[in-house]
């Protein structure tokens, strides 16, 4: 295979490095990765060792604020520029490839931008991956706190925290967790309007789950520590358009296509893929 490099501007030209892989023969599909908070697109490897011979170019971007992307760490001013750097990137991931399938694939965070989008641009879409489903947080800021970030929001927006993660919530592999921990890429900060708004996106994707009309696989650990997978099983039962599909892994936590069964992960993705080009 073949890696590019290479950045484009996103909302209000914020430099933002996206990578590429291009497979070795015949192309025939793009899958574009969407990725999770306080890390970066090279985190997904094991995508890219499987799905890139299989023929689909795989293609993301560090999110703005993360990786190698311009940005101060894990803020934004509002949800409009994840967005915004979402679609422009799409017309970019389609040129890679044109009139061929394309899917998207978002993990975590990725995943409340991913349904986003596609609530509001599910055309030229194969269909969408979702991992992690992040519309139920376990452990979510009792109210207080959630009123207090609000004012943080309104009167100091780039006020941030760190909210570290272990690297054993996300995978069951000590590998994978140790290199997490030690990524001199991951951070940790959330500032007062990132979480405000994401907040508010959670409510209005859970709002308006009946209204995704594109095919949608669902990939959740069972004993994700960080979003629940009862709640990821609520709101796949609110969808109403029937090429829909969960897989709840036993045992697995917040990374499936990290974790320990993640050749398992991989080929599910692949069969879904390919019944859905």
């Amino acid at each position: 295979m073949r890696e590019q490099v290479s950045h484009f501007l996103g909302a209000k030209n914020i430099k933002l490095v996206q990578d590429t892989w291009f497979p070795d023969g015949k192309i025939i599909g793009t899958l574009v990765v969407v990725h999770g908070a306080g890390e970066h697109i090279r985190r997904y490897r094991n995508l890219v060792e499987a799905l890139v011979p299989a023929g689909f170019i795989l293609t993301g971007y560090d999110h703005r604020g993360h990786g190698r992307s311009e940005g101060q760490r894990g803020h934004i001013n509002s949800w409009s520029e994840y967005q915004d750097d979402l679609h422009k990137f799409m017309g970019l991931a389609r040129d890679l490839a044109p009139g061929l399938p394309m899917f998207i694939y978002g993990h975590s965070l990725g995943s409340l931008i991913v349904l986003d989008y596609i609530l509001h641009y599910p055309e030229g879409l194969n269909g969408a991956i979702i991992s992690g489903t992040s519309v139920d947080p376990k452990d979510a800021a009792p109210p207080f706190l959630v009123l207090l970030a609000k004012f943080f929001s309104r009167t100091i927006p780039k006020f941030s925290l760190k909210v570290e993660l272990e690297g054993t919530s996300l995978s069951r592999d000590p590998k994978e967790a140790e290199g997490y921990m030690h990524d001199p890429l991951v951070h940790w900060n959330r500032s007062a309007r990132w979480g405000t708004e994401c907040l508010r996106v959670v409510d209005e994707i859970k709002n308006n789950a009946a209204e995704i009309k594109i095919p949608t696989l669902f990939l959740h650990g069972e004993r994700d520590p960080l979003v629940s997978a009862a709640g990821a099983k609520q709101f796949y039962d609110q969808i109403v358009y029937p090429n829909k599909e969960l897989i709840i892994y036993p045992n697995g936590l917040h990374e499936p296509h990290n974790d320990l069964n993640h050749e398992e992960v991989v080929c599910d993705m692949l069969d879904w893929m390919f019944h859905n080009l």
